[in-house]
């Protein structure tokens, strides 16, 4: 099983990246504003299901690397800090731009979002730094996977819902590029200290 600490450790970082406002939030942000809220509950587990993927990717094909690779792994671990506040220093800098809302049937909402997911290499990238910088992948058994597993099915659902129902209420709060802006740049905050974090660690 994974520590208690290094667990929380994980929760955070993942919740953050969950929450900044990607592709797939946006996408579920839209889809909320032109058809309300029960037409993104397809569209969230279609995400949840395209991260669930690429988490288990991720977690097995580098498990492989660090029994493999042994000590040089650090290597791939200090890449993943690296990674995570180059991360947050784009988050920081990027632009955004006011969200058009296209209306869409709330049934094309699963594979659409799913395809979103698993084509958005950012969501690989970002798994491939994080695990080997927070999780000791020479010992994650079937315990540890579950309790990955568990991470996703709880913060993707409860965070993308989140959005759509203040999405329901809220138009001009998530539509707004000013609002996205100060909210990437708190995430880039985070990010670039949790990599500091663990390139120190």
């Amino acid at each position: 099983m994974i520590s208690l600490h290094t667990y929380l450790i994980y929760f955070s970082l993942y919740a953050i990246a969950v929450a900044i406002p990607g592709p797939g939030i946006l996408a579920i942000v839209a889809r909320a504003l032109g058809n309300g809220f029960r037409a993104t509950i397809p569209a969230v587990l279609g995400n949840t299901l395209g991260d669930l993927i690429l988490m288990s990717l991720s977690a097995f094909g580098l498990a492989v690397v660090a029994r493999e690779m042994g000590s040089l792994f650090l290597i791939v671990k200090l890449a993943g800090a690296a990674y995570l506040v180059w991360l947050g220093y784009r988050y920081w800098t990027a632009p955004v731009a006011d969200l058009q809302v296209v209306p869409s049937r709330a049934h094309q909402g699963f594979v659409a979002q799913l395809m979103l997911t698993l084509g958005n290499p950012k969501g690989l990238v970002f798994f491939l730094a994080l695990m080997p910088s927070v999780i000791d992948l020479n010992r994650l058994n079937g315990a540890g996977y579950a309790q990955l597993c568990t991470v996703t099915l709880i913060l993707i659902p409860a965070i993308e819902l989140a959005y759509a129902g203040l999405a329901s209420q809220v138009r001009t709060f998530l539509a707004g590029a000013t609002a996205r802006k100060r909210l990437n740049k708190g995430a880039a905050a985070v990010m670039i200290g949790a990599g500091i974090g663990v390139a120190v660690n």
